[in-house]
């Protein structure tokens, strides 16, 4: 820990300032996004899984700290991942609703029928997961862009968001982006 501390105190730049941990985040999103999908959404699952192993088997032998401390970050890292799989899904439906709000009206001159949200909904809660799993290559890297563009002072410079989102893309895309679960 105090060599950490010693490094953190050394550096030219202070890692402890939120521009500089953004821009970090930024630059992995950018390159790395897709890859790191996954440990991003199940590492606050495993952070409190383990705090909460480690609080509540307090006073225990090593090996029921371990197993405890085990046995909730699996569980809560599990837990988070079917809440993302849900809120997904759930985004799907919403956004199809919305589409077919905004677009049945453009094609029909008229108010859709209530069953048409109804079959949008169960579409986008069926079809938008697995296009966003293909859209997570576009989705990080735009993410990583703006998090980059924040971090430099320029978040409302399209042309250097738009350049860095087309460079992450590239990028992942180069280093053969991994397909998520």
């Amino acid at each position: 820990m105090d060599a950490l501390k010693r490094l953190l105190a050394s550096s030219p730049v202070p890692l402890t300032e939120p521009q500089t941990l953004v821009g970090l985040l930024g630059v992995l999103l950018l390159v790395a996004g897709q890859r790191l999908y996954r440990l991003v959404v199940i590492a606050p699952g495993l952070a409190a899984g383990t705090m909460l192993g480690l609080e509540l088997s307090e006073g225990q032998s090593l090996g029921v700290r371990i197993a405890a401390v085990s046995a909730l970050a699996i569980l809560a890292a599990f837990l988070l991942h079917k809440v993302e799989r849900i809120a997904i899904a759930a985004a799907g439906a919403f956004l199809a609703v919305g589409l077919a709000r905004v677009g049945v009206p453009l094609l029909l001159d008229s108010e859709p029928p209530r069953y048409v949200f109804a079959m949008g909904g169960a579409l986008g809660l069926l079809l938008f997961p697995s296009l966003y799993q293909r859209l997570l290559v576009i989705i990080t890297p735009t993410i990583g862009a703006l998090c980059l563009a924040w971090a430099l002072g320029r978040p409302t410079d399209l042309l250097l968001v738009g350049g860095l989102i087309l460079a992450g893309v590239v990028v992942q895309l180069a280093l053969g982006a991994k397909k998520s679960e």
